[in-house]
Formats: C-alpha cells, sequence, structure tokens
C-alpha cells in the first residue's frame, strides 16, 4: 500500500486486472451491495484481489494517484508487475499530481517506467486512488465520514464506463511527466556535449579524460561538470550521471578514449 494516502493500495504504474473480476464470495471484510458495488474493508482481502488482477490483465490499467509522490519502496515494490504488465503490452496509465514531478522517488520510478512503454501525466489535483481495469472493473478509495475505509470494488458496467469516460477527459488536458526535472518541475534539456559529459561522469573518468573526449581543456571541463551538477542538483559527480543515466539520458553511442 502506498504510504499514508488511502486504505487502497498504490499500483500506480502498477496492478493490471482482467476482463474477468475474481468473486469474492463472502470473504472476511468483504460485503456486496447487489448493487454492482463490492465493499472491502479488510487490508488482506484487498491485496489478495489486487495480486488476483494484476495476474490477469490483458489490456489496459488506468490509475489515479492523490498525494505528493511515492514512497522509497515504491520500485521495489511495483516495478516488477509494471514491467511485466509493459511485456505483454498491456497498457499502463499513471496519472499523478503535479506536485510529484519534483519528487524523488517518483522521478526515479519514472526514470524507469518511461522507457518501457508507462503512460505517466499529472494534472493539478486527484481527489482518491482510483484503479481501472481492462475497461471492465474498478477499484476506488472507500471514504466514510471525510477518511479512508477500504476500497469499493465496482463491477456494474454503467458504472465502470462512467468512470472511464471521466478519467479519459482528465488524461487529455493532463501534462506529460517529463524524464528529468529541475526543482521548479521544468524540464531538464540536455545537450548532446553535456550526455557525453554525464556519460563519462557515471562510468567514473576523471577531468582529464572529460576534457580529453571533448578537445577541451580540463577548466573547461570542469566548468561543465560543475554546471551540470548544479542543473541536476547532484552532491557529487557520480550521482549526476547516475541520474541521467536512470532518465535515459547519457550518450553511449561513441566510444571512450
Amino acid at each position: 500500500m502506498s504510504p499514508g494516502h488511502d486504505a487502497l493500495p498504490s499500483p500506480d504504474g502498477v496492478p493490471p486486472p482482467t476482463g474477468a473480476l475474481p468473486t469474492l464470495d463472502g470473504p472476511p471484510g468483504s460485503v456486496f451491495s447487489g448493487s454492482g458495488v463490492e465493499t472491502l474493508t479488510a487490508t488482506q482481502t484487498i491485496f489478495d484481489l489486487l495480486s488476483e488482477l494484476i495476474a490477469t490483465s490483458t489490456t489496459s490499467l488506468w490509475g489515479a494517484h492523490p498525494g505528493a509522490g511515492f514512497g522509497a519502496d515504491h520500485i521495489d515494490t511495483w516495478w516488477g508487475p509494471v514491467s511485466e504488465m509493459a511485456g505483454r503490452d498491456v497498457e499502463v496509465r499513471t496519472m499523478l499530481q503535479h506536485s510529484t514531478r519534483t519528487q524523488t522517488a517518483t522521478q526515479s520510478y519514472a526514470a524507469l517506467a518511461l522507457p518501457a512503454g508507462v503512460l505517466i501525466r499529472t494534472v493539478p489535483m486527484i481527489p482518491a486512488r482510483t484503479l481501472i481495469f481492462d475497461g471492465v472493473v474498478a477499484m476506488a478509495t472507500r471514504f466514510v465520514e471525510g477518511r479512508s475505509a477500504g476500497a469499493l470494488v465496482i463491477h456494474e458496467p454503467g458504472l465502470v464506463a462512467y468512470l472511464e469516460r471521466g478519467y479519459d477527459a482528465e488524461w487529455a488536458l493532463a501534462q506529460d511527466f517529463p524524464a528529468l526535472v529541475d526543482a521548479e518541475g521544468r524540464p531538464v534539456e540536455i545537450d548532446q556535449t553535456a550526455r557525453t559529459v554525464l556519460a563519462l561522469l557515471a562510468d567514473g573518468h576523471k577531468d582529464e579524460v572529460v576534457a580529453r573526449r571533448l578537445g577541451c581543456s580540463v577548466r573547461t571541463a570542469r566548468r561543465h561538470i560543475s554546471s551540470l551538477m548544479e542543473l541536476l542538483e547532484s552532491g557529487s559527480r557520480f550521482q549526476a550521471g547516475a541520474r541521467a543515466a536512470q532518465a535515459g539520458l547519457l550518450d553511449r553511442d561513441a566510444p571512450f578514449d
């Protein structure tokens, strides 16, 4: 579960589903209303259902996730299922709030997810976590007196279609999540020279090697390195290169001397 937000676990680019929803016929913490909406209150029951949906999704997972970003353990918890989904051509849409664009754990997740084909966009505000599986089943945070209290599992086709249309409309207005941003959330533009420098730094090369590779003086090379470290808000040369590597921004085509 994504720490601190609501009772519905955060499979943000993560839990996939299937066209046929497993029927939870009377497990602890489950109440079926008879109107196509099931109420889940037990955490384990919610996770069990998510696991089932993850394993059986075939076409799409559309997720909307409130809050300021993912927890530090998000990649360890969710990247495996997400990468498997992408590998079997499941369309994964992840909608987050604008504030996540400068959140470190979310940026790290995006650096892995975007190259794998996961779609990530942001909007000003998301009221509650919602997951739509294959366009036929939805899960949403359940609220009681303004507080999260379990999850709703929605089977009723009309309700699922309504949520899907609303999600699609919001998605059309959302902004793409940039692979790399500065402290204000603005996309960082990296030119070819900068990519080369960062690749060398990521490999642990010294200033002299960077200068030789660029065909410039060591002093000029150090200026390049210093400006890139500042741009990427990195505490070390290697950290700057590593962050750029995560975002897939390095020049690996040309051989290094």
